[in-house]
C-alpha cells in the first residue's frame, strides 16, 4: 500500500512538473507591407532602391507600382514596375524604380502583398506627394578612395642562416576553478602519454545549476506532498476512531 501511494505521488510530482514548465512557441511571421524608403513628400530622380518589409506566412507574390498624382484616390491608374514571387523581405531593397523612363511630375507609390489566400485583398502601404525631377536632380557623388602610395623598398642584403633552438617543454597550467554555490569546480582534464598537452572538457555552469534547482524544486515538491499524505492519514485515522467510539478523543 505504501509502495503504490508513493508511486502516485511521484507521478503526480511529474505531471505538474511537466505541466509548469513553459512551453517555447515558434515564432509567428506576421504579414506586414512596409516602405521605408523613399518617404513621404521625398523628391526622386535617376533609379531609385525602394526599400521596405513585405512578409506574409503564407507569401504568394509582391507588386510595387506608381501612379501620377499626389494622392492616392479611387480614379488612381496605377503602374506596375516589380512584382517579385515568393520572396520575404525584411528591411531591404524590395526593387529598383526608373524614374528616367517617366515625365517629372507628382506621383505616388504603393506596395501589395499577396498570399496564397488572399484573392482580393492584399496588404497595402502607400507614399504620397513624391515630386520626379530629373531635370534637375543631382545625384549624390560617389566619393573615391585614395590609393596610398607603394613604400620605398628596402635593398635586399645577404640571406641569414635560419638556426634552430630547441625550446624546453612548457608545462601545461592547472585550470582555474569554477566556483559554483561557494563550491569550487575544476575543469575535467584528460592528458595522452605522448604529450603534456590534453583534452579539456568544461562543466557547464548553467548546466549544473539549472540541474540543482531542478532537484531541489522536485526534492522539495515530494516532501510537502508526503507531508500532506501524512497529515489526510492521521485526520481519516481520527474520523474513523470518533466514529467507532464517540468518547475517543
Amino acid at each position: 500500500m505504501r509502495r503504490r501511494t508513493l508511486v502516485a505521488v511521484m507521478v503526480s510530482a511529474l505531471i505538474l512538473l511537466a505541466w509548469s514548465a513553459p512551453g517555447q512557441a515558434a515564432p509567428h511571421l506576421q504579414a506586414r507591407a512596409v516602405i521605408t524608403n523613399p518617404t513621404n513628400g521625398a523628391t526622386l530622380g535617376g533609379v531609385v532602391d525602394v526599400v521596405g518589409i513585405a512578409s506574409h506566412p503564407n507569401l504568394n507574390f509582391y507588386q510595387l507600382r506608381y501612379a501620377a498624382g499626389s494622392t492616392v484616390t479611387g480614379d488612381t491608374q496605377w503602374v506596375d514596375f516589380a512584382i517579385v514571387q515568393g520572396t520575404q523581405i525584411e528591411n531591404d531593397v524590395l526593387a529598383s524604380w526608373d524614374t528616367t523612363t517617366i515625365p517629372d511630375g507628382p506621383y505616388v507609390m504603393a506596395l501589395a502583398v499577396w498570399g496564397q489566400d488572399d484573392s482580393a485583398s492584399p496588404y497595402l502601404f502607400f507614399v504620397e506627394y513624391l515630386t520626379v525631377n530629373n531635370a534637375q536632380f543631382v545625384p549624390t557623388p560617389e566619393v573615391e578612395t585614395p590609393t596610398p602610395e607603394p613604400l620605398p623598398t628596402a635593398e635586399a642584403g645577404p640571406t641569414p642562416t635560419p638556426v634552430t633552438i630547441e625550446q624546453p617543454a612548457t608545462p601545461t597550467p592547472r585550470p582555474t576553478p569554477t566556483v559554483i554555490g561557494g563550491v569550487a569546480v575544476e575543469e575535467t582534464y584528460l592528458a595522452t602519454p605522448e604529450t603534456e598537452e590534453g583534452l579539456r572538457l568544461p562543466l557547464g555552469v548553467d548546466e549544473l545549476r539549472e540541474a540543482f534547482c531542478t532537484g531541489g524544486g522536485i526534492a522539495i515538491l515530494l516532501l510537502v506532498l508526503w507531508g500532506l499524505y501524512l497529515l489526510l492519514k492521521a485526520v481519516v485515522r481520527y474520523v474513523l476512531r470518533r466514529t467507532r467510539d464517540p468518547r475517543a478523543l
